[in-house]
């Protein structure tokens, strides 16, 4: 397991972003399978979260895309930063924002119809355009996205702990411990210090 440096943010409205890559590679999780793992906080949250695919599977003869997370692109004279409680409503939080806000990335929280909710941002003010795809890459790629890889993303805020509520409260200073209890008993984590 990993922590996504380009997209988590561990501070209040971020989110924390968790690959998984079985050693497996044949692996596949069927729909709405998940990867049980445990999200810890020194201060005191613990949240039962599960892994889901990294990619979905191409409908109407398109590309796969990947399951949460989708990108904006804005007209002359908008933002997208300016949209945050649209994407909210959406159940979802931005990972980017460009400088002038001209595209923006979205991770929604969950893969559900990820494709028409996505498809709703064009009739918000300004959007230009949604995209699914990745950039282009050959399937001898080691960076390659590879059919069996996981991913989860988990909101953050700041705060008091609420264990289970499916936020993950932090603290500067805490650590985050993210738990993988293998199958046979054996156990992987990762760990990482809230700035």
């Amino acid at each position: 397991m990993v922590i996504d440096e380009f997209a988590t943010s561990l501070r209040d409205g971020g989110l924390l972003f968790v690959y998984g890559f079985p050693s497996d590679t044949t692996f596949r999780l069927e729909t709405r399978q998940r990867v049980p793992i445990e999200i810890a906080v020194t201060s005191g949250d613990r949240e039962g979260v599960g892994l889901y695919r990294r990619d979905c599977p191409a409908r109407e003869r398109g590309p796969g895309f990947p399951c949460f997370q989708f990108l904006l692109g804005m007209q002359d004279g908008f933002s997208a930063a300016d949209l945050a409680d649209r994407v909210a409503a959406l159940g979802g939080r931005f990972y980017l924002v460009s400088r002038y806000g001209r595209f923006a990335g979205v991770m929604l929280f969950s893969p559900e119809n990820l494709v028409r909710r996505a498809r709703s941002a064009l009739s918000w003010p300004g959007v230009k355009y949604v995209e699914f795809s990745y950039p282009f890459c050959l399937d001898d790629d080691p960076g390659c996205v590879r059919p069996s890889d996981l991913s989860l993303p988990v909101p953050v805020d700041t705060g008091a702990a609420v264990a289970g509520d499916g936020i993950l409260q932090v603290r500067s200073g805490d650590t985050v411990v993210i738990t993988y209890r293998q199958p046979f008993g054996g156990v992987l984590e990762t760990r990482r210090v809230v700035p």
